[in-house]
């Protein structure tokens, strides 16, 4: 559908524009402007450069916010269990499902809407960084050094990643690449939103594999780490892989990936954990704080279940405490906490519950210091693994499982060569639930819709926000409740085992 007014993104996103100019650039430890306007802002390279340079910041806090769909997804996948309401939590985790509340009077609307123009405000700035580099402005260091090359990677990085993420998330959305192009435009639909999403990273890599261009990024652009532009280019590879692999909204998307380009690009990926630092100030990730915080999240107990099939898939319903789990898993011992006083509310259903908590990262709940891994080797591992196997190519992905977190960290039995592809994946999955847990926004979502698995009634993706339904004057719709279960917008399958 075509747009019939303006959207209310603009004035939203260049507020955001003199918004982010003004933290950004007291971040990275430049010239902060004095109240500067839009046109400011983009008219001086130095600020072109800051404004750039703060595009990985602005994506990673967004997407480690807590005022986002991010907590809801962790609990609608079943792999955190909470019965508290914020992010919407208890809503789209409550059982049976409910439909997705998309009023703009929702009491968590704002959490919804918050991520939408977050997102499409980071995608605006990247669009006028790059639309100001076409036009003929070089970026040159204090040293002399042409940085217009850097400056155009890492804002085609950014503008990947935001409309990756998008299109992820929404069912729709508004295919931007230009500052001024969110007027009178139509909504492309998801896998529309992921291909756009992947040029751009394609951008960011044939940028990168130019002999003439060479640089490295101050060590505050991903914090506590310095990246030079084959580490780049190795996140844009493997963010492209990752943006294909889960995009799919049902099992019958997934069939049609195109596993033979998921496996180019991952082969291509990370070689080192993307993990930056957090130093309680600028840099926190909010969705661990809340997911790690004694007494208030815990991991469901499908999880623990993965380890022990002898221990409950769902918590009793006489909110009785189950016995521990046996760690046929060595990462029961090393990545859970066992404490069995649940403080959630019993009248909002014992299913809520768990006895596990979980403390792989050190992440400090007093300081919230320590590295948040957002994107883990082994995640990039496990996507080749998985295509491979696709692929029909069983004992190289056998191999590579292997050699990775299944037998190094979980202590688990090498997979035998002539394993069957559907043993091989069951095993690749239980990786992927047991080892990616709280790192890249959604992946147990992502994993589980993708294979019907989601919960009968959970929405597949989110509408577009009321508040912007609304501006545009369109009518109101929105997914999830047992009684929309399509397999299209509203998941039809499951994984409760006695179904």
């Amino acid at each position: 559908m075509r747009s019939k007014i303006k959207s209310i993104l603009p004035v939203v996103l260049m507020m955001l524009l003199i918004v982010f100019t003004q933290s950004c650039t007291k971040e990275l430890d430049v010239e902060n402007l004095n109240d500067p306007d839009s046109e400011r802002a983009l008219e001086n390279p130095e600020d072109v450069r800051s404004l750039a340079l703060s595009g990985f910041y602005n994506w990673f806090m967004t997407n480690n916010s807590s005022i986002s769909p991010r907590m809801a997804m962790w609990v609608m996948a079943d792999q955190g269990t909470c019965s508290w309401a914020n992010s919407g939590m208890y809503h789209l985790s409550s059982e049976p499902r409910m439909p997705f509340n998309n009023s703009v009077t929702y009491t968590y609307a704002h959490t919804f809407e918050n991520y939408y123009e977050e997102l499409y405000g980071n995608l605006f700035i990247m669009n006028s960084v790059l639309n100001v580099l076409d036009d003929g402005m070089q970026i040159i260091s204090t040293t002399g050094q042409d940085e217009t090359q850097m400056v155009r990677a890492i804002s085609y990085l950014i503008q990947g990643l935001s409309l990756g993420y998008i299109g992820l998330v929404y069912d729709k959305a508004f295919i931007v690449k230009e500052p001024e192009g969110y007027e009178n435009i139509p909504f492309s639909p998801y896998m529309d939103v992921i291909e756009a999403a992947v040029v751009s990273l394609d951008s960011v890599i044939a940028i990168c594999n130019r002999p003439e261009v060479s640089f490295e990024l101050p060590d505050n652009y991903i914090n506590g780490e310095v990246y030079d532009k084959n580490d780049i280019k190795e996140l844009a590879n493997s963010f492209a892989a990752r943006f294909l692999i889960y995009a799919p909204r049902n099992k019958a998307e997934n069939a049609q990936t195109d596993w033979n380009r998921v496996l180019s690009y991952a082969s291509n990926g990370i070689t080192h954990d993307l993990a930056p630092y957090m130093d309680g100030a600028a840099w926190r990730s909010w969705f661990r704080h809340y997911t790690v915080r004694p007494g208030w999240a815990r991991i469901d107990c499908r999880i623990i279940h993965l380890i022990d099939p002898d221990y409950p898939w769902r918590y009793p319903d006489d909110g009785h405490n189950p016995e521990a789990a046996f760690p046929y898993d060595d990462r029961l011992n090393t990545d859970f906490h066992r404490n069995t006083a649940n403080n959630m509310k019993p009248e909002r259903g014992y299913y809520h519950y768990g006895d596990y908590e979980y403390v792989r990262y050190p992440l400090s709940i007093t300081t919230n210091t320590g590295p948040s891994p957002d994107f883990l080797v082994t995640e990039n591992d496990l996507i080749r693994a998985e295509a491979l196997a696709e692929l029909g190519n069983i004992v190289e992905a056998v191999q590579i499982v292997n050699a990775g977190s299944r037998v190094t960290r979980g202590g688990l039995d090498p997979l035998n060569e002539n394993i069957s592809k559907e043993e091989l994946l069951e095993a690749i999955f239980y990786e992927r639930d047991i080892e990616l847990i709280q790192t890249g926004f959604g992946i147990a979502f992502f994993d589980m819709r993708r294979r019907d698995m989601l919960q009968y009634g959970t929405l597949l993706h989110f509408p577009i926000p009321g508040k912007e339904l609304m501006t545009l004057q369109m009518p109101y719709y929105t997914f999830g409740g047992e009684a929309n279960a399509d397999g299209i917008n509203t998941s039809n399958g499951g994984w409760f085992p006695e179904k």
